[in-house]
């Protein structure tokens, strides 16, 4: 069985060569700008501080706490609460010796190597940018103008919007239609939508409603665990939950209640919609993406940006057309800011950095007390260039099991723990 300190002994992938501990006056002297505190931002922050324990490291982050994404379909599905799921950054500031700014980042200049705020900017050595995604709500007609919070959610980036859904669900009505709706992939977390639509399955189901949810994706199948999660809906929610795979949704008219796919119309009293996403557009008014892609270019073998010096790109806004086929998770952006840690810290020391190693852990519950998951191992292929699956080191859960959700569980405390700490 996983317990915290088993899991954060695990987690530590890379060993600390000696040879990295030492520090030249040259990385003493070095600013280290990072903007997001989020999975990635923390782990590269911490992996560094660990490294260097002179040079200065300033985050920038727009949000007081830390609301993790993992896990916030547990508060929606009334499993959990917001307090469970947020943090202060009290601790990682104090013990780690780091600053942290709490504003929006308005403007970067990779020329002059500054980060410009509210009526401060910050001059950078090298700059580590963990931004997440940008939700696309133009992509959909009608979708920018139909929150009311009450009806239509989006809940995609944890925080007060996951609350309200929260709320909503508590005083859910017998009868009322929930639809889902899901992007193409690729998208943050790619089974969290699926996780969803089985945990408020499981809340019908639980206070006997007769509700229905019906799913309308816009991929050709289910994108994560499909086996998995059509076994469980079939076994457990073949009454609630109807999934409709090929169907990508174009409108929503929030006056008529009603969706428009490319196909068909549905009629909702709840509606959960999940845009398209992309990287967020600051970093293509820096010059860090081209206007054609959608996502950061990088050298996968360090995470620095292949549009700018000094510059390392990681998490969600990441492109796997130059990463590698690595899913847009948590745990991923926990993996790569350890790896960017190291690799700043090389930078600083003119090293080469260790071969990145990755790993992926990912838990779905599919009931309140029965999960599934999957995980994997990843390493760089220099020949390719590119983040790789270690073969025979993934694999997914045979089957749903108590003993999953707990490990779920344990294994959000521990790393949570391991960031915030």
């Amino acid at each position: 069985m996983i317990n915290r300190r088993n899991f954060i002994k695990s987690s530590i992938f890379i060993t600390t060569p000696f040879s990295f501990l030492h520090t030249s006056k040259a990385s003493n002297k070095a600013h280290i700008v990072i903007i997001g505190a989020g999975w990635g931002g923390l782990s590269a922050a911490k992996t560094l501080r660990q490294l260097n324990k002179n040079c200065k490291i300033t985050i920038i982050e727009k949000q007081k706490n830390f609301i993790s994404c993992p896990i916030s379909n547990w508060v929606i599905g009334q499993i959990k609460v917001m307090k469970d799921i947020t943090f202060s950054y009290k601790n990682f500031i104090k013990n780690n010796q780091i600053d942290m700014l709490f504003e929006e980042v308005k403007n970067i200049d990779i020329y002059k190597k500054k980060v410009y705020l509210n009526g401060l900017n910050l001059s950078y050595d090298k700059l580590i940018i963990s931004p997440g995604v940008e939700l696309e709500y133009n992509s959909i007609n009608g979708l920018t103008n139909s929150f009311d919070n009450q009806n239509v959610f989006t809940a995609w980036k944890a925080g007060e919007e996951t609350n309200l859904f929260s709320k909503r669900i508590k005083k859910l009505n017998n009868k009322e239609n929930i639809i889902i709706t899901i992007p193409l992939s690729p998208y943050r977390c790619p089974p969290g939508p699926y996780e969803r639509a089985s945990l408020l399955a499981n809340f019908i189901k639980k206070y006997k409603l007769n509700n229905r949810i019906i799913i309308l994706d816009a991929n050709q199948k289910i994108v994560s665990k499909g086996k998995l999660f059509s076994k469980a809906w079939k076994e457990l929610y073949s009454d609630i939950i109807d999934y409709r795979p090929d169907n990508n949704i174009l409108s929503i008219n929030s006056k008529e209640k009603k969706i428009f796919t490319d196909f068909d119309e549905y009629s909702y009293d709840i509606a959960n919609i999940i845009p398209k996403q992309r990287a967020p557009k600051i970093l293509y008014e820096a010059g860090l993406i081209k206007t054609n892609r959608k996502w950061a270019s990088v050298n996968s073998f360090d995470f620095r940006s292949t549009e700018a010096k000094d510059v390392y790109i990681i998490g969600d806004a990441t492109d796997k057309v130059s990463v590698g086929n690595v899913p847009k998770s948590g745990y991923i952006a926990y993996s790569m800011g350890k790896v960017c840690g190291y690799a700043v810290h090389s930078a600083l020391l003119n090293k080469e950095p260790p071969s990145p190693s990755m790993i992926n852990t990912c838990y779905s519950l599919v009931t309140e007390n029965q999960g599934i998951s999957v995980s994997a191992v990843y390493k760089h292929d220099k020949s390719k260039n590119k983040i790789i699956s270690v073969n025979g080191a993934s694999g997914i859960s045979p089957n749903r099991s108590e003993i999953i959700a707990y490990n779920a569980w344990d294994w959000a405390q521990a790393i949570w723990s391991d960031m915030l700490s």
